[in-house]
């Protein structure tokens, strides 16, 4: 029987080892994709798995290395041409050297990536995408949509830890008016492989309720051309494009638009520029709403002072009339008088005149004549008297009347504007926030800050309930799921 022959494993290795440096000593390009880079730090080396796909299938993989020196010279050479560092999820080309060891088995040593080729990729990406939604028809859809003259309800997709997330609520609630907006987060991975399917993912959910939303914004911080890349796919971008509501995008980027942002309804550099227009499309319907209410409350003003001046007037214009009349017939009653005792005046002259030219004829019928006349003026002047004092008393009742009508016309219109007045301040005394805890809401705070979302609080946590007669100290034991409390949101 032939005895085994038996190799330790460090002769196997070191023969694997001798036959490929032996015939694997030249440097050579190769095309391949960063799954993971791998970087320490600490050492400033990178392990990159470097994997070849096809149509999502894994055909190749093996792990790379970068040292130190040539790591630094790789990287400051994609941060000047693609504005982001070597990372995760990126093809590339690079220069690299087949290499073999005992312990870590076969790796490729890299010294050098080309950025162009990463760059090109993208742009071929970008440039088939865009070929298939316009061969499709839909490459404008969504901007045909229509968004509300007030945009107040919203969907967001981002993630709450995301700078520009942060940037876009402080805008927003922080706006110098105070409008507010109901929005509500649905949190998606925004960059690398899985954001395309968390992106999608969470517009599907969306798509189940277009009647509540208004419009669809998705927002995140800044970042480079590689780590935008998931926004020149065909599948996020056809659904953006096709979406029944107006998206509004906010990526974070001045330059190269990506393609979801050139199919969205509008899209915006940055998240605050995002929340900018929507205040401005608030502002843009408010101010003339305002306008037209400080108009209808000068002129209504206007009106009221208007009418009380004309009443003034004609209280004003009855007392001028009323004294008028007054001073007139008192006039005329002196011109009266004037007149008849002028005339009785001149009548006893002539009669005394022809008495002493006949008194010694007839000094009996002048005497006699003397007592008829006089009897007569008694008479004349009693009638005179009563007649102007009948006037008198006629024209005082109409004044009378007069007064009355207009005291209580002023009084009358004084009270239904007094009613008026105070309908309003029954109105704006319900709305007061005092008011809406007296109804039954309360406000839920965590630390001082008040409570919008269950995301905000975690078991254990003591949170405090204040309602209108003093406040509840509790301490959280169940959070309910987020699509639970979408549900329950919608109800409301």
């Amino acid at each position: 029987m032939t005895e085994k022959k038996i190799y330790n494993l460090s002769a196997v290795t070191q023969a694997i080892g001798n036959v490929i440096n032996k015939h694997c000593n030249n440097k050579i390009w190769v095309k391949a994709e960063i799954v993971k880079l791998n970087y320490y730090s600490k050492s400033g080396h990178a392990y990159p798995d470097l994997v070849e796909k096809k149509e999502g299938k894994v055909l190749a993989e093996i792990r790379g290395n970068i040292w130190n020196n040539n790591f630094t010279q790789i990287n400051n050479k994609f941060k000047k041409i693609l504005n982001e560092g070597l990372g995760d999820n990126m093809a590339i080309v690079c220069l690299a050297k087949v290499k073999y060891s005992p312990v870590y088995g076969l790796s490729l040593d890299i010294t050098d990536i080309d950025p162009s080729y990463t760059l090109g990729e993208l742009a071929k990406q970008k440039t088939e995408t865009i070929r298939r939604l316009k061969n499709e028809n839909i490459f404008t859809l969504n901007k045909e949509t229509i968004i509300p003259k007030l945009p107040k309800t919203f969907a967001i997709i981002s993630i709450e830890s995301s700078k520009g997330y942060s940037d876009f609520i402080n805008v927003l609630n922080n706006n110098p008016w105070g409008y507010k907006f109901h929005h509500l987060l649905f949190p998606a991975i925004l960059q690398g492989d899985n954001a395309t399917k968390t992106i999608i993912a969470q517009l599907e959910i969306i798509k189940r309720y277009t009647k509540v939303f208004d419009f669809v914004t998705i927002i995140r911080g800044g970042g480079g051309d590689v780590g935008l890349s998931c926004y020149d796919n065909f599948c996020i971008a056809k659904e953006i494009a096709t979406f029944p509501i107006p998206v509004l995008t906010g990526i974070g980027h001045s330059t190269n638009e990506t393609v979801a942002e050139l199919v969205s309804y509008k899209n915006f550099i940055t998240p605050t520029k995002v929340a900018e227009f929507l205040i401005q499309q608030y502002h843009n319907f408010y101010v003339p709403v305002k306008e037209n209410i400080d108009k209808i409350n000068s002129l209504t003003l206007q009106l009221f002072e208007k009418q009380v001046s004309k009443i003034r007037e004609t209280a004003r214009l009855f007392d001028s009339i009323t004294n008028r009349l007054i001073d007139y017939q008192k006039n005329s009653i002196i011109r009266s008088a004037k007149q008849i005792e002028n005339s009785t005046q001149r009548k006893l002259t002539n009669e005394s005149n022809n008495l002493k030219a006949n008194i010694n004829i007839i000094q009996y019928s002048v005497n006699e004549l003397i007592q008829h006349q006089k009897h007569t003026l008694i008479q004349s002047m009693t009638q005179l008297k009563s007649s102007n004092e009948l006037i008198i008393n006629n024209q005082y009742s109409t004044l009378s009347d007069l007064k009355k009508y207009v005291i209580l016309y002023t009084k009358n219109t004084l009270e239904i504007k007094s009613s008026e007045l105070n309908n309003l301040k029954d109105k704006i005394t319900i709305l007061s926030p005092i008011n809406t805890l007296k109804r039954g809401f309360s406000i839920t705070r965590l630390n001082g800050k008040s409570i919008t979302s269950s995301t905000e609080v975690t078991i254990g946590d003591s949170i405090q309930t204040e309602v209108y007669e003093g406040s509840i100290e509790s301490k959280i034991e169940k959070v309910k799921s987020n699509k639970k409390s979408i549900l329950q949101w919608l109800k409301k």
